[in-house]
């Protein structure tokens, strides 16, 4: 019987050191963008990106878990905040799988949340180089 009820001690500790172990600490993705779709207003212009890192974040102020569940990941470039929307399917017609960024700043894509609207990629005309 003390066997068995020490066992059972035995286990339960180790059970609760199970669940209060840390989160894992995984580092968070970064990206080199050659490019990006741009959201100005309701539509998404290509443009071309810098040298600079795209640091994915977490944890941060100024972050809105809302937008974050409607899709958007929260990154920050050149020390200004953005969210992006990352697509990992081919582009139409292609067997390439990429990611396509659609980023725009903090304030705009919030504003657009509000307004209930997501941005619009142009496959043709002008602002597509």
């Amino acid at each position: 019987m003390r066997t068995i009820l020490g066992t059972f001690i035995c286990l339960s500790g180790f059970a609760s050191l199970a669940c209060a172990a840390p989160e894992s600490t995984a580092p968070l993705p970064t990206y080199h963008l050659h490019g990006y779709y741009s959201i100005r207003e309701e539509n998404a212009v290509w443009q071309f990106s810098d040298n600079s890192p795209w640091q994915v974040v977490a944890n941060e102020p100024w972050i809105d878990p809302k937008v974050v569940k409607w899709g958007y990941v929260p990154l920050t470039h050149n020390s200004k905040h953005y969210y992006c929307l990352i697509d990992e399917k081919p582009i139409t017609g292609s067997n390439i799988a990429r990611k396509t960024f659609i980023c725009g700043e903090a304030a705009t894509v919030k504003f657009g949340y509000a307004n209930d609207w997501r941005p619009t990629l142009r496959l043709y005309g002008p602002g597509h180089y």
